[in-house]
């Protein structure tokens, strides 16, 4: 890093190119004006950081109000889409109840015979 610094400043210190030498110190007064743009954006954090309390109680109503928007969205099913649809469940629950009645009446027949 020594070596790559001293190589700027020959080719800003030459008189040939003291322009580019202005330049330099302009690229570092330049890196000084982000230092002042982030002050403003500080005084934005410093605003934001007083109302925090402010901020977290819009976004819980911001949340809910996202919510009913989503719920607007949904496509509600019809009151006989729900009882169809319910149908359909409970009598595949029924299926299901008597298939594993089934197998487990079959297996403890066969470990009462085994044991």
């Amino acid at each position: 890093m020594a070596r790559i610094r001293p190589a700027r400043s020959q080719d800003g210190g030459g008189s040939s190119k003291g322009e580019g030498g202005d330049s330099t110190p302009a690229r570092k007064r330049g890196g000084d004006r982000p230092s002042p743009r982030p002050t403003p954006q500080r005084q934005r954090e410093k605003a934001g950081s007083v109302t925090k309390a402010v901020q977290e109680k819009r976004r819980g109503s911001r949340f809910f109000s996202d919510v009913v928007a989503e719920l607007r969205k949904v496509q509600w099913p019809t009151r006989m889409q729900l009882l169809q649809s319910t149908a359909v469940v409970l009598l595949v629950v029924a299926i299901v109840v008597v298939y594993l009645a089934a197998v487990d009446a079959v297996v403890s027949r066969a470990v009462d015979a085994i044991f």
